[in-house]
């Protein structure tokens, strides 16, 4: 049996963890942690976990064997710094920090306490993402990601939004070591950003990741192009197939889960099953690197 702490019980935890980890209960024991108790109480009776307590000496007062942190962005230095140097194992919600010299800082901590951290990047994990990874002959890669206005502070958007199709755009071309990125950003007249787009080439490969916050619809879309035909994801769920024998739809199964549809439970488990294998880690640092370091270069052009 694994214990480990949850600190931070927001949107994205109560929607996309805390219905995982409730289904796991019989290999790992899991002690909650926010500063409201009433939510904690709440959320700890909701999906019968264990309510830790308010604050971080509530966690270090435990023997744990892994920390998942879902607090806020700004507190994920701090909060990643503090545990790895208890060596505890870490995962946390993307971004891991949002410049280059905090990731690679808290990565080399973690190579010194030799202790996982694993950043949480679903998309990896999602069935028909690894479907479109496995296709052989890539010639174009395309991800974008659609809002329906919400144009929000470009570095917000950059670090909150863009990191997912690019994350996974950089998955699909299998993670080229020194992507030479471009950049392209669209704001309104207040300053909020509208669209943002990262192209590069890889090994053949012509890669575009992109944002679009005034979209009409709230979709988020996958599509390869190969030699053979063209395959398209949407929303992690719809997987459409173009060839020389016509269109195929392949949906997943209405009986799976949405977490397991979208790769968080998933990326759990295999954070959990690399913990008790002392195997490696299932969202490679230096992978995790290149997605952070596209990031802060783009916002860094800001300025």
């Amino acid at each position: 049996m694994l214990n480990v702490g949850v600190i931070g019980l927001g949107n994205i935890a109560q929607k996309a963890y805390l219905p995982a980890y409730a289904t796991m209960q019989d290999t790992v024991q899991w002690y909650l942690d926010t500063r409201d108790l009433g939510k904690l109480t709440k959320l700890a009776n909701q999906f019968r976990l264990t309510a830790a307590g308010t604050d971080l000496q509530a966690l270090d007062s435990l023997k744990l064997d892994a920390v998942m942190i879902h607090a806020a962005t700004p507190a994920h230095y701090t909060l990643v710094k503090h545990f790895l140097e208890r060596d505890v194992n870490v995962y946390v919600d993307k971004p891991l920090a949002t410049t280059k010299e905090a990731v690679q800082e808290l990565y080399m901590i973690a190579a010194a306490h030799r202790k996982l951290l694993t950043v949480g990047f679903n998309r990896r994990f999602a069935l028909m993402i690894k479907e479109l990874a496995a296709l052989p002959n890539k010639n174009v890669i395309q991800v974008v990601k659609n809002r329906v206005a919400s144009p929000q502070p470009a570095a917000e958007a950059i670090f909150d939004l863009l990191i997912h199709p690019l994350d996974t755009a950089l998955m699909l071309a299998g993670f080229p070591s020194d992507p030479k990125a471009r950049y392209s950003m669209h704001a309104d007249k207040d300053g909020n950003l509208e669209q943002a787009t990262v192209t590069f080439a890889a090994q053949g490969m012509r890669v575009e990741a992109g944002i679009n916050m005034v979209a009409g619809a709230n979709l988020e879309e996958a599509t390869v192009s190969t030699t053979d035909g063209v395959y398209r994801v949407q929303d992690l769920s719809r997987l459409q197939a173009y060839t020389k024998a016509g269109e195929t739809t392949k949906l997943a199964p209405d009986w799976q889960p949405t977490l397991e549809t979208r790769g968080f439970a998933p990326a759990v488990r295999a954070f959990l099953t690399a913990i008790q294998n002392q195997t490696d880690n299932p969202v490679a640092p230096e992978s995790s690197r290149i997605t952070h370091q596209l990031l802060a270069d783009m916002v860094a052009q800001l300025h």
